[in-house]
């Protein structure tokens, strides 16, 4: 070998470790997926429940408003 020889090597151990590194990269990847799968369902239930309102309330306005006509007409 001389010093025009641009060869890598690679040992076994190196790729190894390479790929236990990968795998702990992975483990964390799907931890934080899950998390952010969690925040989305949190995230989803919480605007149901303000939709559920933002549709609820007018029609608690316009019972008001008829009870109290009612009321005036009495």
């Amino acid at each position: 070998m001389g010093d025009d020889d641009l060869s890598v090597r690679v040992s076994p151990r190196e790729i190894y470790d390479e790929i236990v590194g990968m795998r702990s990269d992975v483990r964390s990847l799907g931890e934080q997926t899950q998390e952010v799968r969690d925040q989305l369902a949190d995230h989803e239930a919480r605007l149901r429940t303000l939709e559920a309102w933002k549709y609820a309330l007018p029609l608690a306005t316009l019972a008001t408003v008829v009870g109290a006509v009612v009321q005036l007409i009495r």
